[in-house]
């Protein structure tokens, strides 16, 4: 999908960073303020 939208190069770095992006991922550390939020956000929209 991100070679059809115009990307020449789609490599594990910017898989990663879409990854972040669409919120299938956090990498928020424990004790981060921002943890808990993105978590409960994410688990909202994915099973």
């Amino acid at each position: 999908d991100l070679k059809q939208r115009g990307l020449r190069f789609v490599g594990p770095t910017t898989v990663y960073a879409f990854m972040q992006a669409m919120g299938l991922v956090n990498d928020h550390l424990e004790g981060c303020v921002a943890r808990d939020e993105c978590e409960r956000q994410r688990r909202a929209v994915l099973p």
